[in-house]
């Protein structure tokens, strides 16, 4: 059996990817491809959306996005940020 890290489960339940690569997300985050959803300060985290092997995932990372925490479920509130991550990716 497979160790995983609570990020990589969360990946396997929330979104099927069974291999969640922590660097290649980190890397979408860091490299600007990706929408900033939240800020918070008092749990010292961000929440990005990322798009990951084709799908649209949310991530959360400490504060200063260097190392992701988990990942959260997609919720329909999070389609205007889907269209704004588009719009984005299409212009890059």
């Amino acid at each position: 059996m497979k160790n995983y890290t609570h990020s990589q489960q969360r990946a396997s339940e929330r979104y099927n990817i069974e291999d969640f690569n922590k660097k290649r997300a980190l890397n979408e985050i860091l490299d600007d491809r990706c929408i900033q959803i939240e800020e918070d300060y008092e749990k010292y985290s961000r929440t990005f959306l990322i798009r990951y092997v084709n799908r649209y995932v949310v991530l959360v990372t400490d504060f200063n996005v260097s190392f992701i925490k988990t990942c959260l479920p997609f919720k329909n509130e999070h389609f205007d940020f889907v269209n704004a991550l588009i719009s984005k990716l299409s212009a890059a």
